[in-house]
């Protein structure tokens, strides 16, 4: 999915939109290469990115009005800029990580502030459970059916063995799939706000929120599972590297600790500075991004945890304990100001993954793999979703149709394409890819993320806000 020139970019290339909209002899005319003079960005960069973020910005507005999901249409316009100007894949490797490294922590510290588990109430089980064993059955699922249907590249249909893809890397595309996004929930349950139930409400938040981290985990211990030799890419997912499931479980084990240790201590720090600087509006959106950042360095310090620390802070400081022995200095209402300071720059970090990756993405790819990612997608929507929601909650508090609404939801989105990033570095040091197919079958994997998660959006976007009425009446109705 991504360019050639991304794999070994030289230290001078960057991402060079100085161009789009602008003709080729004004570019000429601007100097050598289009670059302003004394830096390192070409003319126009501003310009263009500003405008990009314009333009998804009104995408938004015409999303809440259509009743469409906002990631559709800013994925969309990210695709659309790239078919328009090709050139806009020379992108270095250095900076797609680490814009999308920092996004992803801004991601899971806003997921981890707005987590209130006291409000669940008694579809809290059902939440955890979703989070983690629906987690790891929807990799299983999914990843065993890709390995059944996809064609050892990647690139096309090929149902059943013995010409299958590596399932290791079916494993790992499927992981990247597994996390659902908050703000397209958001977006659907205030369309259907007449209809849900709060429970359910609660309980697609709660999952929203929770997958995230948990997919990101799964990522890691798939991709250090696999690992055929050692390498230095994406050390803030997995620890190490090991060949074998018991050591790679210990790794495991020894990343999460480190990662709610170093969350823990940096959340309860944060509480008690909160209080002095809760009086100094302008100062708190970098109290909230220095909290972040404090917490993925001190998990990455003690041991590589660096976002699974990133959620825990921010989970830490949504709790409350009773009012009675609370500190005089905490007040319920700290972490929600911080979560409203918060969200506008959550809202930009989920619109420059959802960009950047429109921008990477090579369009004859996408082509390529389009029939496989139409099966995957409805494999994923109708039979995988179905059945991990009805498979984990036949014995919940939710009846029949509570959970067919559960499972009608769960819309993927920004953690998967980040996701997908680390996959197209990932799959090539996978046990059982071969070495002539691993950049074509990492191409094509990230490819098909892309696709399944457009496809997702734009299924669940058009359907459920139209059909999810009809079904969910009878149960407003109820007294």
């Amino acid at each position: 999915m991504v360019c050639q020139s991304c794999l070994g970019p030289a230290p001078d290339q960057f991402l060079f939109v100085g161009q789009f909209f602008l003709p080729e002899q004004v570019i000429l005319a601007l100097g050598e290469r289009g670059f302003a003079p004394g830096t390192l960005l070409p003319r126009g960069f501003f310009l263009v990115v500003g405008g990009l973020f314009i333009l998804a910005l009104v995408i938004d507005r015409w999303a809440i009005r259509l009743r469409l999901p906002t990631a559709l249409g800013v994925l969309l316009l990210g695709l659309s800029a790239n078919v328009l100007h090709s050139g806009l894949h020379h992108v270095s490797h250095g900076q797609v990580e680490t814009l999308h490294v920092a996004s992803l922590a801004l991601l899971l510290f806003y997921a981890g502030l707005r987590t209130d588990l006291r409000r669940i109430g008694g579809v809290l089980p059902l939440g955890l459970l979703l989070a983690s064993g629906g987690v790891l059955l929807t990799m299983l699922g999914l990843g065993l059916g890709l390995w059944w249907l996809a064609s050892p590249s990647g690139a096309g249909l090929m149902p059943g063995p013995p010409q299958a893809i590596p399932l290791l890397s079916a494993l790992l595309t499927a992981a990247c799939l597994t996390a659902t996004d908050g703000s397209a929930t958001e977006g659907l349950l205030r369309t259907l706000r007449r209809f849900v139930p709060p429970s359910v409400g609660h309980l697609l938040e709660l999952e929203a929120d929770l997958t995230t981290a948990a997919a990101i985990l799964c990522f890691g211990f798939v991709a250090g599972l696999g690992q055929a030799d050692s390498h230095a890419v994406h050390d803030y997912i997995h620890a190490s590297h090991f060949a074998n499931l018991g050591a790679q479980g210990l790794a495991l084990g020894q990343h999460l600790l480190a990662g709610i240790l170093a969350g823990g201590c940096i959340g309860l720090g944060a509480r008690l500075l909160m209080a002095p600087l809760m009086g100094i509006r302008e100062q708190l959106l970098i109290l909230a991004i220095s909290i972040a950042f404090m917490a993925y360095g001190f998990g990455n310090f003690l041991g590589g945890g660096g976002l699974v620390a990133v959620f825990t802070a921010g989970l830490v400081m949504a709790s409350q304990s009773d009012a009675k022995n609370e500190p005089s200095h905490s007040s319920p209402q700290q972490h929600q100001t911080l979560q409203q300071v918060l969200l506008p720059f959550n809202t930009t970090a989920e619109f420059t993954i959802l960009l950047l990756l429109g921008l990477l993405v090579y369009p004859p790819d996408l082509l390529a793999v389009l029939p496989l990612a139409l099966v995957t997608s409805l494999l994923l929507l109708l039979v995988v979703r179905p059945a991990t929601v009805l498979l984990l909650g036949w014995r919940s508090c939710l009846d029949r149709r509570e959970q067919l609404l559960v499972a009608c939801c769960g819309m993927r989105s920004a953690v998967p394409l980040a996701l997908s990033i680390a996959l197209f570095e990932e799959v090539p040091h996978l046990r059982g890819v071969a070495p002539q197919l691993a950049e074509a079958l990492a191409t094509n994997l990230s490819a098909l993320v892309f696709l399944v998660v457009l496809i997702d959006l734009l299924l669940r976007g058009l359907l459920l806000p139209r059909l999810l009425p009809r079904l969910l009446a009878p149960i407003a109705a109820r007294p």
